[in-house]
């Protein structure tokens, strides 16, 4: 009795861990490919003390804000996160030279980015999801 009492207590033990991620889910949770692992909130990345921060949002309908104004040249820190949290959502543009920034659910990224410098209007989009699009207006 006492080892199936000792068994019980382990067994609950485990699908409670189980159940709750098991481990520090601020850092590293596993991504929707199995096997992959991301952090939930990157750090700043060396470089970007300089830059000016620009805060977007993915929710599942669009990114807030959907339209940002840059000078051209300027040094962006991007600090992006997901609320969405069904799908990943991505963003780029290769008019503008953005390369592709992807996005897990409930993850921030922070990407360091230099605006164009060519003045107008560029439109990165997520890929995965067409319908949401934003308009960098970059100007002198």
């Amino acid at each position: 009795m006492k080892r199936l009492l000792v068994l019980l207590l382990c067994l609950l033990v485990a699908l409670t861990m189980t159940a709750c991620g098991g481990g520090n889910q601020d850092e590293v949770a596993d991504a929707p490919e199995a096997g992959v692992d991301y952090v939930l909130d990157e750090p700043v990345p060396e470089g970007a003390e300089d830059a000016r921060v620009i805060e977007l949002e993915f929710t599942p309908q669009t990114i807030i804000p959907n339209e940002v104004t840059m000078k051209t040249g300027e040094k962006i820190l991007f600090v992006i996160k997901n609320t969405d949290p069904d799908g990943e959502h991505n963003f780029l543009d290769a008019a503008s030279g953005l390369p592709e920034i992807l996005v897990y659910p409930s993850q921030t990224v922070r990407r360091l980015w230099t605006a164009p410098t060519t003045p107008g209007e560029y439109e990165p989009t997520c890929t995965i999801h067409p319908w949401i699009k934003m308009k960098f207006i970059v100007e002198e």
